[in-house]
């Protein structure tokens, strides 16, 4: 949550009839002496004077702003304007929300010493940081001749972290399939997660969980996660390749691509965090090349949040398998996530895969559809640059290298099956 004192600029707005009546009165007091006059004097006295005594009072307000600085795309936030009032008087006020809250403005009497909070809730719908822009608090004149407005920027900003996709069956399947879950390279245990329990077979007493065993009623030996050696790279490709012509024609695709893939990419995350899953998350984008790797997933939402790709293609997908393929291991899973994947990355494909162990490749030209929206016809068919891939279909297979093409009505869920089912390419 944020409090912070906000920049303030106080100004006026006043009715041409308060002018009127002030020069009137001034021409009148000139020529005309009686106590019709007289009144209007005092009457146009007492307007100026209720004019500055506004303006002093409206200096003995204070506000601060109450709101999250972090959040998921659609998700409700509250914004909270506290109100507070040292004058000596009541104030009728009305106070307008900021633009992006898109909620009516509410009027209210404040009374002296007295102090009021105000919850607008809101959400954005689009991921990256947010300006909140600025609210508006108006003091009306008992005549309503005249307003002094108070307008303060909000100056801290909403980061919105993309959506997850949420994929736990279709990813445990996936990893049961990988070498390293039965390997000769599992050589280090980490005590710190029970990955599960079964029946003694005369191993060490040390590895006994007693509290199973008296509740089972016979002997239970604790299996442990495997550390050390096992790691995942999430190799996550926003740009549009070099070699795709009519770039124009891909700008609306490219952006439903780019979206969707950062909301797998966050899925991924945060089931390998859970997991505990050692990750490095790659991130080729228009400025260049991310290399993150953090135990908490939240973290790396700082980075998805605001990154972008180009299609101005000055790098291509080669350039990122080359990140990795001097630093994997023999036991480690690389996962690359693209828009296109063409012949011309086969060899690097190939190259990488004498140094890991399994890569999947997950190449999604249109983005995915909607696990809760039915599916629809479709008109596009996969791009003349990735089909002629499928030539190569054979060698990656036997290579072991798994590739899933999405097509434009298939949800991420319905890909991952296929690459458990060996219907990939």
């Amino acid at each position: 949550m944020e409090h912070l004192r906000q920049r303030r600029k106080t100004w006026t707005r006043v009715n041409p009839a308060f002018y009127a009546i002030i020069i009137i009165s001034v021409i009148l007091s000139v020529f005309v002496y009686n106590k019709y006059v007289w009144l209007l004097d005092i009457f146009s006295g007492w307007l100026i004077l209720e004019y500055f005594s506004l303006k002093a009072h409206s200096r003995l307000i204070k506000t601060n702003v109450i709101g999250r600085t972090r959040v998921f795309i659609n998700e409700r936030f509250d914004v909270v304007i506290n109100i507070s009032s040292e004058a000596k008087r009541p104030l009728v006020i009305e106070v307008l929300p900021p633009a992006v809250v898109k909620k009516a403005s509410v009027r209210l009497v404040l009374n002296p010493k007295d102090s009021v909070s105000l919850s607008f809730d809101t959400f954005f719908g689009t991921r990256g940081t947010k300006g909140m822009g600025y609210y508006t608090i108006k003091i009306e004149s008992f005549t309503r001749l005249f307003q002094v407005l108070i307008t303060e920027d909000i100056t801290f900003k909403v980061k919105v972290f993309p959506k997850l996709e949420y994929t736990e069956a279709e990813i445990e399947r996936i990893l049961e399939m990988l070498p390293v879950v039965k390997s000769k390279y599992k050589l280090v245990e980490d005590i710190s997660y029970i990955r599960n329990v079964r029946e003694y077979e005369r191993e060490p007493l040390s590895r006994i969980h007693w509290k199973q065993s008296a509740k089972m009623g016979e002997l239970m030996v604790k299996e442990y996660e495997y550390a050390g050696t096992t790691r995942n790279y999430i190799l996550l490709d926003l740009n549009l390749p070099a070699g795709i012509y009519s770039k124009t024609a891909w700008e609306y695709i490219h952006r439903k691509y780019q979206e969707e893939a950062i909301r797998a990419t966050a899925g991924l995350l945060k089931y390998f965090t859970d997991k505990h899953e050692k990750t490095n998350l790659l991130i080729s984008h228009s400025k260049g090349t991310y290399n993150l790797s953090f135990t908490d997933y939240v973290l790396y939402f700082d980075y998805l949040a605001e990154v972008e790709g180009t299609l101005e293609g000055n790098q291509n997908t080669t350039e990122l398998l080359e990140h990795v393929i001097d630093v994997v291991q023999p036991t480690d899973t690389v996962i690359l996530i693209g828009m296109f994947l063409t012949k011309d990355e086969v060899e690097s494909l190939l190259r990488l895969r004498k140094r890991c162990g399994r890569i999947v490749a997950l190449i999604m030209p249109y983005g995915f559809r909607e696990a809760t929206s039915k599916k629809f016809k479709s008109y596009f068919d996969v791009p003349l640059e990735v089909r002629e891939l499928y030539n190569y279909a054979w060698v990656l297979e036997e290579e072991n290298i798994m590739v899933e093409v999405w097509h434009e009505n298939t949800s991420f869920m319905e890909g991952l099956l296929k690459l458990t089912d060996g219907t990939q390419v």
